[in-house]
């Protein structure tokens, strides 16, 4: 990988590896992406109208890699996984959890946020990588990046979950000081990765169709847990606080030779909501 997408990303704390991918695999992915979010979401007949403000910037299904073999490939796919170690600067690393964001038709935007703060996660060495399905741009929610965010070594809880948030508290947080978003236009087979640290946004969808995406979460392996937060990553494991996070939901991602299985023991009834909007594996 060129020095200078490493050097982009460690200053501005996201960076695009171009055609990281081929079109003959973004199709194949589009394809079984759609139908898996179908499965997941098959008991959820709601309308945008009638969603959260939250669930209207995105339809979100998490850990597809458990039940649908294909996107287990991409989830565990070695070229993306390679550059998200490299851009870490660590040698293995584990997922966190990947997920479809399908923006809908007339989806709203999603508020600015980092996403370090949702995870406990005690150390920072985190990243997400972005693929679109389809080319993204300004009509149909691309995300902006406040370049150089991440730099700022505090974890601000952004409250996307309950609607809008305001503007007079984004003001107010150090990390934005005098910096706007920078946006970023993509095709398919390009992957955008951006630190659990920096901030960032995405427009509303103003175009007739969906736009799907695929995100995969990882750590530094050796990671711990940080504190007694919620999180179905690490307390489906029963990992304690101070704990290093090593379980089968949350497997080595890089390197390894294949895919690993999906974790040994179901989901249990304590995450029945999450399980009924389609949000985790039913099983």
């Amino acid at each position: 990988m060129a020095e200078d997408i490493t050097s982009h990303f460690n200053e501005k704390g996201f960076v695009i590896a171009e055609n990281l991918l081929n079109l003959k695999e973004i199709e194949h992915y589009k394809h079984v992406l759609k139908l898996a979010v179908k499965s997941r979401k098959q008991l959820d007949k709601r309308q945008l109208s009638e969603k959260t403000e939250y669930e209207q910037s995105f339809i979100q299904c998490q850990n597809l890699w458990e039940d649908f073999q294909e996107l287990r490939e991409l989830t565990f796919d070695q070229r993306i996984a390679g550059i998200a170690a490299k851009l870490l600067g660590v040698k293995r690393l584990r997922i966190w959890h990947d997920q479809a964001l399908i923006k809908e038709s007339g989806g709203r935007e999603t508020d600015t946020h980092h996403d370090q703060p949702y995870w406990p996660i005690k150390e920072t060495n985190t990243i997400t990588a972005w693929i679109p399905m389809v080319s993204i741009s300004e009509h149909n929610g691309h995300m902006g990046f406040f370049s150089g965010s991440h730099k700022v070594k505090e974890k601000r809880f952004i409250n996307i979950f309950n609607g809008k948030v305001g503007q007079e508290e984004l003001e107010k947080l150090p990390q934005l000081k005098g910096l706007k978003p920078e946006y970023v236009d993509l095709k398919p087979g390009d992957v955008s990765f951006h630190h659990g640290l920096t901030f960032h946004n995405a427009k509303p969808n103003l175009s007739s169709e969906d736009r799907p995406v695929f995100t995969i979460i990882y750590f530094a392996d050796g990671s711990t847990r940080g504190n007694d937060q919620f999180h179905f990553s690490v307390d489906r494991a029963s990992i304690g606080v101070g704990e290093v996070i090593k379980s089968d939901v949350t497997p080595l991602a890089f390197p390894i030779e294949k895919p690993p299985n999906r974790p040994k023991e179901p989901i249990s009834d304590k995450f029945v909501f999450p399980k009924s909007l389609g949000l985790l594996p039913q099983d």
